[in-house]
């Protein structure tokens, strides 16, 4: 019993889930309640019809973390415009370890983003198309292009299609 006690008075972290598309206008609103926030994002490509832009996204869409006594700050947080719920089970809003969230934060650059490292592909190396018109198809990596951002890959499907994709549209294919 001490330990549910101690639970609802322990300032501990917590994921919070968000309506759709609205992490950055519910993490700022959490924050204005003078509880610690933490909206990790990372810098992405949108394609547009001039080319591609740079935009910030949400690491984890939908989510973000925040830190805050549930005796307190619970309900506040739950009635939080654009909040969808704190995750958990039930009436019980799950804590998250400290040493998560600083691993995660420890990711950040100067710029407050986090990068990844490009993927690297190898010729032979199984892969599927996750954007694009192409999405969804499988094929081989035949090798890189000279840009270093994009491979060729041969399909599947169309044993003799060679086709020329964006690194950052493919995913490594689990062999079978």
């Amino acid at each position: 019993m001490n330990d549910r006690i101690d639970f609802w008075q322990k300032t501990s972290w917590f994921v919070v889930q968000t309506k759709s598309h609205s992490e950055s206008v519910a993490a700022a609103r959490v924050a204005k309640l003078d509880l610690e926030v933490f909206l990790p994002q990372v810098r992405a490509e949108e394609s547009v019809r001039t080319g591609a832009r740079k935009i910030a996204k949400a690491l984890f869409p939908g989510y973000f973390f925040t830190r805050f006594c549930p005796l307190e700050s619970i309900d506040a947080v739950r009635y939080t415009h654009g909040v969808s719920r704190v995750v958990g089970c039930g009436r019980f809003p799950t804590a998250v370890e400290a040493e998560i969230i600083s691993s995660i934060q420890q990711q950040i650059r100067p710029d407050g983003f986090i990068r990844f490292e490009a993927r690297g592909f190898r010729p032979g190396d199984k892969v599927t198309v996750e954007q694009g018109s192409f999405q969804g198809w499988m094929g081989e990596v035949q090798r890189e292009q000279d840009d270093g951002k994009r491979v060729m890959i041969l399909l599947e499907a169309i044993q003799q299609a060679s086709l020329s994709v964006e690194k950052r549209w493919l995913s490594t294919t689990a062999l079978v």
